[in-house]
């Protein structure tokens, strides 16, 4: 087991395009992902040092003020393959890392102990959400190795850490070759998208659990739970919390986002409402008062 006696490493991603054309029906999302960006990596700084966020130019002009290393990539123009910029953080490390999505936040300290992977836990709702698409796919993986047709569950990668840097290359290698097979099939994908179907969850989530499947690899898990009541019982007493899809963006969440950066970050907070400020990104009612 990859036991991290020092801090790991964590990193965030962010690419501010999808946000800004209408990812998931939701309008532009910018400045309440910039807020919910900042909250959650202010959080993380609380219990860990070393901290990297990777992100486009759009995003590093909001969020370059706080304290971590912030890194401008260069990340393609794609609104349905948002986790371009995550794949582009994951890729350039070379040593065990916990990738940490945008809209999670810790707020205790967590001690990440894994020996090869570790994910958030296991995703419920693979007839809904995934076999769909699964089957969609398994028309053009023939020649995958690592791809099962039917494996029956996925994991959720809010939290996705790697100890073995052959394990995230052969992730990288599974993830290239399935946004490969969609981006060839993406006129085929659209009856799909058209009824809600988002492509990224398989070509992330459950692509890699076809990969631990076909290596014979049992992740570890944060949160061990069966059923979602118990998965949440577990994160509460940890101390953890994702916001899962478009809830983010119901107005008495994006206030309580706001709320808590400005009440427990106000320094952090005025930072960045001067930056977005300064994009053109607030209101007339929402700019600092002179």
């Amino acid at each position: 087991m990859y036991s991290m006696h020092k801090e790991p490493k964590i990193i965030y991603s962010l690419d501010a395009f999808p946000l800004m054309h209408n990812r998931w029906s939701q309008g532009n999302r910018l400045k309440e992902t910039i807020y919910m960006t900042a909250l959650s990596i202010l959080y993380s700084h609380l219990w860990y040092k070393d901290i990297e966020l990777y992100v486009d130019e759009t995003a590093y002009d909001m969020l370059h003020m706080l304290p971590c290393r912030v890194t401008k990539v260069d990340v393609d123009k794609d609104k349905e393959l948002w986790m371009k910029s995550k794949i582009q953080a994951i890729a350039r490390q070379t040593e065990a890392f916990v990738h940490l999505d945008t809209d999670v936040f810790i707020t205790k300290k967590i001690d990440f102990n894994f020996e090869n992977c570790l994910l958030e836990r296991k995703e419920s709702g693979y007839q809904i959400h995934y076999k769909k698409q699964v089957e969609f796919f398994s028309n053009y993986t023939s020649h995958l190795p690592h791809w099962h047709p039917n494996l029956g569950y996925a994991y959720n990668c809010g939290v996705l850490g790697f100890a073995s840097m052959k394990l995230r290359n052969q992730f990288l290698e599974a993830y290239y070759q399935l946004e490969d097979i969609y981006v060839a099939n993406r006129t085929r994908y659209q009856p799909l998208k058209q009824v809600g179907y988002e492509p990224c969850i398989v070509i992330e989530q459950y692509n890699l659990a076809s990969l631990l499947h076909t290596q014979g690899i049992q992740p570890n898990v944060m949160l061990r739970g069966t059923s979602i009541k118990e998965q949440s019982k577990q994160a509460k007493s940890i101390g953890y919390n994702h916001l899962y899809g478009v809830s983010k963006y119901k107005k008495s969440i994006v206030d309580e986002i706001e709320y808590q950066l400005y009440k427990i970050f106000p320094y952090w907070y005025a930072q960045i409402k001067i930056a977005l400020e300064e994009q053109n990104i607030l209101s007339e009612g929402e700019k600092i008062a002179v």
